[in-house]
């Protein structure tokens, strides 16, 4: 099977029309290829709540993309098309190759505003080989510096900073989307959210309640400078669905992270773990019966040489998280040519502890020892 991605980058990057996929890959080949949303941060932002989209560049985190429809309703959108190529090494010295072109994202975001205290967002997500969802749908109140979100939203645990077109590996390991309500308080210089939920997953032989709960602080102490530090009463209850069956030890999870901003220079490290290990009988991926402890990290440093160009660089790694590198690195540019359009590659190469590889494995049962993806990318907001 050839590896489509050189062409397929070629044109993307080259022309801002659709392009057409050639010979799609076998399916059982393209299970390595982690589909890359482009995901980067949420809108923290209560001041101007609107339709919260993710994006590829730094500047195009702000909120400010929102189109007014009328005097209490704006509407705001993203779209990202994608083509990936890679190759897997397995620990046999065999290796798999595929491609792909991908609608990444369909993103579509309504934003409401009642008076200077009640407010909403309405945001619907389309990812290809997936169903058309409501990704979030919460009211949000203000009064002063307190402020409260209840609905359907991404819960403040992890800050997955990023400048790159894929998540990181943080994000894959903490990112919790549920109906929550939120509390916080948001002086000059601090944000502090508590926040409760019924999670998905389940003790055994437990009732289903209200009982899930977690904690975020933010503090801003200098300008260009934010650090902060967050815990989810249940780790299991991350987007990661780490558990398939209710578990027997519940197991909480934390994370801290720090942003820096210097003139062109940007700097993001994150960590984010379980505070113990899941009973055995739970979650043990390497089957040694001492139960696994998941972590994930991520470093990354970017330089803006002008205002539309960003050059990035990542390192990151895990540690008993089935099916992800256990140390990942690699290089990402991006441009935006065209006003709200942006072009972006990036290179990333894993490397696998073989014990938690997960289902990375080859049509022999050889686990995979190395992975090598190459990803461009076509986003427009509006």
């Amino acid at each position: 099977m050839q590896i489509l991605a050189l062409p397929l980058l070629a044109a993307l990057l080259l022309c801002p029309a659709p392009i057409l996929a050639g010979d799609r890959p076998a399916q059982e080949m393209m299970t390595f290829i982690v589909p890359v949303s482009g995901f980067e941060e949420r809108l923290s932002s209560l001041e101007n709540r609107q339709a919260e989209l993710y994006h590829t560049l730094e500047q195009k985190k702000e909120a400010g993309l929102a189109e007014r429809l009328t005097e209490r309703l704006t509407i705001s959108g993203l779209l990202e098309v994608e083509a990936s190529g890679g190759t897997l090494e397995y620990a046999d010295g065999s290796s798999a190759a595929a491609s792909d072109l991908t609608l990444a994202t369909a993103q579509l975001g309504l934003g409401m505003t009642l008076n200077d205290a009640v407010g909403g967002n309405l945001i619907f997500l389309y990812e290809e080989g997936g169903d058309l969802e409501v990704d979030e749908a919460a009211i949000d109140l203000e009064q002063g510096a307190f402020f409260a979100r209840v609905g359907r939203h991404y819960l403040p645990f992890g800050a997955y900073h990023s400048h790159f077109i894929s998540d990181p590996l943080t994000l894959a390991l903490g990112e919790t989307r549920a109906t929550a309500l939120q509390l916080g308080y948001q002086p000059d210089l601090v944000t502090l959210s508590a926040f409760a939920f019924n999670g998905a997953a389940d003790q055994a032989g437990s009732e289903d309640h209200l009982s899930d709960w977690g904690v975020s602080l933010t503090v801003t102490p200098l300008a260009g400078l934010e650090l902060g530090s967050s815990y989810l009463s249940d780790l299991a209850d991350s987007n990661a669905a780490l558990l398939a069956a209710p578990y027997t030890r519940r197991v909480a999870g934390w994370s801290a992270f720090l942003h820096l901003a210097h003139g062109p220079l940007f700097f993001e490290a994150e960590y984010l773990a379980a505070v113990q290990a899941f009973a055995a009988g739970d979650l043990d991926g390497d089957g040694d019966d001492s139960g696994d402890r998941p972590q994930a990290w991520n470093l990354e440093c970017a330089f803006r040489p002008s205002e539309n160009v960003e050059l990035a660089l990542r390192y990151e790694g895990s540690d008993e998280f089935a099916g992800q590198p256990q140390q990942q690195y690699g290089a990402s540019v991006s441009w935006s040519p065209w006003q709200h359009t942006t072009l972006a590659l990036e290179y990333l190469r894993g490397e696998f502890d073989q014990a938690f590889a997960g289902d990375l494995a080859s049509s022999s049962a050889s686990p995979a020892d190395s992975r090598n993806l190459i990803t461009a990318q076509l986003a427009y907001e509006f």
